[in-house]
């Protein structure tokens, strides 16, 4: 991507907003971080599913939002290859126990975004709630399991009622021999 140096005041702002206006349009949270791995900034949409305010949240390093929520050895080892590797990582999986939403599973994907040579780096991280299609996938798991076991019941009293027939017919037999 090729940077215009010599930019106006207002072409600067104009990029700004319309940067700003395309990330508080995506449904999921985003999280702008720089190089230090520090919120530079967050969309609409992260303040209001974690409950926060932009003053508690920017400037702030990923790992101390919270309480300390986002502070997972493996999610730090990834964050802090992007920018000297240049890297990217997706459907990186967090369980937690969030305060006043209860326990969610994450799905965070995270990519360093390109920038000037003479700009600070910074990182796109994703977060995606995926606790309800979990807990749905499993209910579909437990369903499948259910009706399996289910045609098994049905399948041994069905054998079990053409015995309990089998039995009736030999008595019948074995009365008429007795009469005999």
């Amino acid at each position: 991507m090729e940077y215009k140096k010599n930019m106006t005041e207002q072409e600067v702002r104009d990029a700004l907003e319309f940067a700003e206006n395309i990330i508080n349009s995506v449904r999921e949270p985003l999280v702008i971080l720089d190089g230090d791995l520090r919120v530079v900034s967050a969309s609409n949409s992260f303040y209001e599913f974690f409950k926060v305010k932009p003053e508690e949240t920017e400037k702030q390093l990923i790992y101390d939002l919270g309480n300390r929520q986002w502070d997972i050895p493996k999610l730090r080892g990834l964050l802090e290859e992007i920018i000297p590797n240049n890297a990217a990582f997706y459907d990186f999986e967090v369980k937690h126990d969030f305060p006043d939403m209860g326990e969610r599973i994450m799905m965070l994907n995270a990519k360093r975004i390109p920038g000037p040579p003479e700009k600070p780096r910074i990182i796109l991280l994703a977060i995606e709630d995926i606790t309800s299609s979990r807990m749905l996938q499993k209910l579909h798991e437990k369903m499948h399991d259910l009706e399996i076991h289910t045609k098994a019941s049905l399948g041994r009293e069905l054998k079990i009622i053409g015995l309990e027939e089998k039995i009736e017919e030999l008595r019948v037999e074995l009365e008429k021999i007795r009469k005999l």
